[in-house]
């Protein structure tokens, strides 16, 4: 911004408003609204195992939909044993034909008959449950089993701190004197000019002479993610800024930079208009 009041009259591009540059330029009104976030890779939790199957339940519900289905079993057989020739016979018959019969309606394949009417509401109560626990399994199964579990490999800056990891910024970015204010340290921070550069400081990591994760505005974010979506994402915290702007050197509008707080205060003769302030108009 010195550099604008010295030699340029304005400066065109994506210029972050900022209180101590505006003591040398004035800005235009924001175009595109910006902020300051942490870009991180990106893990997948999907399991790939072949023990997947059991995942979609807890095991406190595996345990009590066992114990459900053995209770059902049970009661069907003290209830249809005496009147129903299935589940008659040898002790070990029966208890087979209860268990057979209370798991078989997990896929609606029970075949032997229910005689009596409390036999037969039992195993609507069963056949309900199994039909919503059915339901729910398969909808988890299916999630787990298709869409990725997509999670930050870093969730919070304590966590960069606490590690003394190497994280990166744009070079020439105001975003250094942030990380400094909350932390960091010189021999952590790693400079990039493209997203190119950006990718491979991520690929080489953190351990050999890469970074754990980047700070930048989000329409640089944005332009990173559209190329790496798949291996990156944005995460907290998020540092709000101005927006982006262009910028018109005070010496150029007739004004003299303000050694002060950000912000132009004036004799009542300046709010006066004439031609030398307005011959950017014309």
């Amino acid at each position: 911004m010195a550099n604008i009041w010295q030699k340029m009259d304005a400066a065109v591009g994506d210029i972050t408003i900022r209180a101590n540059r505006s003591l040398y330029v004035d800005f235009t009104l924001p175009y595109t609204e910006s902020g300051v976030y942490m870009i991180v890779p990106i893990k997948d939790d999907r399991s790939d195992n072949a023990w997947a199957f059991l995942k979609p339940l807890t095991w406190d519900l595996w345990v009590t939909s066992g114990c459900f289905f053995i209770f059902v079993g049970f009661v069907v057989w003290v209830l249809e044993h005496r009147i129903n020739e299935d589940f008659r016979g040898p002790p070990y018959h029966q208890i087979g034909t209860s268990f057979w019969y209370s798991f078989s309606t997990m896929v609606f394949a029970h075949k032997e008959k229910v005689v009596s009417n409390l036999g037969r509401f039992v195993v609507i109560i069963c056949c309900f449950v199994v039909l919503i626990l059915t339901q729910s399994y398969t909808a988890s199964l299916t999630s787990l089993l298709t869409v990725q579990k997509l999670q930050p490999t870093i969730n919070d800056v304590n966590q960069l701190l606490k590690n003394k990891e190497k994280v990166a910024f744009q070079k020439g970015s105001f975003i250094e004197g942030i990380l400094k204010q909350m932390g960091f340290e010189d021999h952590q921070f790693m400079i990039y000019n493209t997203p190119e550069d950006l990718y491979q400081l991520f690929e080489n990591g953190s351990k050999k002479n890469g970074i754990a994760a980047a700070f930048d505005e989000t329409p640089y974010i944005k332009v990173f993610l559209a190329k790496y979506c798949s291996k990156f994402t944005m995460v907290e915290p998020t540092f709000k800024a101005d927006g982006f702007a262009f910028s018109w050197s005070r010496k150029f509008l007739g004004t003299l930079p303000y050694r002060g707080c950000g912000f132009i205060i004036g004799s009542s003769d300046n709010t006066r208009l004439c031609l030398s302030t307005s011959k950017g108009i014309y």
